[in-house]
């Protein structure tokens, strides 16, 4: 009897212990993490990355027994994670009746799973090259086979890793080859950096129904006994080596060439001027070209890109709008930059010229001969006063003439102007200001109108404040 008594408090004390599910896992698996401990007063630690892994989800299990009277509490709360590397789990506190317990490290090995040999599925990876440029495009191709006469519950395909590629998804679709289902997916890979780079191997879960036992033994209840377990099928692997390119280079081979809407303008009337640029290469890493031009204000749209694939390669187009507006002549330079796809290519755009016509018209200076005629005629007026008297008069009344009908052309004018305003969408309101561009103001307004035409920004444009600018502007 006093055995028990000695025994009994040694079952009641404090405990820690830490599990996992597996040691040795692959990439994708999922680890799961126990932390048990027995106490009254329990706290764990608030985990929520393992080795910058994150906590996918947890569970918590309570027991309690008694035992002579005496009750004992154990709780079980459990982490899932799924890291694609080795790793040590660290040691965490847990404090059970104000006392500080630490955890012991464990450490996940993840070792580089073989390609699956299944009957009912395969999966597979491919790459049209393996030994690349940086910028030059690879095209990736995942084919997922499965057993026409198989029904798996779900099936889910991890999208592989592609660090330092840019990655576009291109196509997906579904045929029938050989007793199989085949889901083939297609993605556009572009090599950032240069080094030797492996894909894969990636992870089909396929869910199925797995049967419990039935302790009715009716087919009837199987679905109420039944759970769904997953089966791991892994693809092959890739290597890819990516070559560096010279410096100040894009890959891939190109032509450009600017076009203006109009070669002979007046002063400060705006001219529409395109960049474009076709051929096959990296057109995402074409940069964002700019216009230097002298005494010219110049607006620009954001570059629209447009690609496809021919021939595994990727081409298309690149298009960049810009509008000028001078009272000079203008002359755009040359648009220059070199690609490179095995040797060096000097892309270079043509050279413009635009007229822009005077609006001054110079004052002629009288001859000699002018100035004579001028004298005389002067010299006859006095000669003849009621010539002088009537010349005055008509002239009198040519000016009132020609005063209100100016302004009347001048009142309808600033009607149209206004209207024109009015009625005026973001684009059309735009090339109208466009003359009234040298006024701070309206230079402000320009760019409001720019960035609602061309980045779809929602900025509020004032025409009651416009109509006031550019009434004080021509004077009207």
């Amino acid at each position: 009897m006093k055995k028990l008594i000695l025994f009994l408090p040694l079952i009641l004390l404090a405990f820690v212990k830490v599990y996992v599910n597996k040691k040795i896992i692959y990439p994708g698996d999922e680890v799961v993490y126990t932390i048990e401990a027995t106490g009254n007063n329990i706290k764990f630690p608030d985990i929520k990355k393992i080795d910058n892994f994150p906590i996918l989800g947890h569970s918590e299990s309570e027991n309690i027994s008694i035992i002579n009277g005496n009750m004992q509490k154990s709780i079980s709360k459990s982490y899932i994670f799924s890291p694609t590397k080795s790793i040590t789990i660290p040691s965490f506190n847990v404090i059970v009746d104000n006392k500080t317990y630490k955890t012991k490290p464990i450490k996940i090995e993840v070792t580089t799973p073989k390609e699956t040999n299944n009957t009912n599925y395969k999966l597979s990876i491919s790459v049209n090259k393996k030994n690349v440029f940086i910028g030059e495009p690879v095209i990736l191709k995942i084919k997922f086979f499965k057993n026409i006469n198989s029904n798996p519950q779900s099936i889910g395909i991890q999208r592989p890793s592609f660090q330092d590629f840019f990655v576009k998804e291109l196509s997906q679709k579904t045929y029938n080859k050989n007793n199989y289902s085949v889901t083939e997916y297609s993605f556009l890979l572009i090599p950032q950096k240069a080094g030797n780079y492996k894909i894969g191997p990636i992870l089909a879960k396929i869910g199925y129904l797995s049967q419990e036992n039935n302790p009715f033994n009716d087919p009837f209840f199987n679905m109420m006994f039944s759970t769904i377990k997953y089966k791991n099928i892994y693809s092959n692997s890739i290597d890819l080596n990516i070559s560096p390119i010279p410096s100040n280079t894009i890959y891939g081979n190109f032509k450009a060439n600017l076009i203006a809407n109009k070669t002979e303008i007046k002063a400060n009337e705006p001219v529409k001027v395109t960049l474009n640029i076709q051929g096959c290469g990296d057109f995402y890493d074409l940069g964002n070209f700019k216009l230097n031009i002298k005494d010219a204000t110049i607006y620009e749209n954001s570059p629209n890109i447009k690609t496809f694939i021919k021939n595994n390669k990727l081409c298309g187009t690149y298009t960049k709008e810009f509008t000028i507006i001078s009272n000079h002549n203008i002359i755009i330079p040359p648009i220059t930059f070199n690609s490179f796809d095995g040797k060096i290519h000097n892309i270079k755009t043509n050279k413009i010229f635009i007229k822009v016509k005077e609006n001054n018209i110079q004052k002629q200076i009288p001859t000699k001969n002018k100035i004579k005629e001028v004298i005389k005629t002067k010299i006859v007026y006095k000669n003849n006063y009621i010539e002088l008297i009537i010349a005055v008069i008509v002239g009198i009344i040519i000016g009132i003439l020609a005063t209100v009908l100016i302004k009347n052309i001048k009142i309808k004018n600033e009607d149209n102007l206004i209207k024109q305003i009015k009625k005026a969408n973001d684009k059309e309101l735009f090339n109208i200001l466009l003359e009234f561009s040298n006024n701070p103001e309206i230079e402000k307004i320009l760019k409001q109108l720019e960035e609602n035409i061309y980045s779809g920004k929602k900025n509020k444009i004032n025409k009651k404040e416009i109509i006031k600018i550019v009434k004080k502007l021509t004077n009207l």
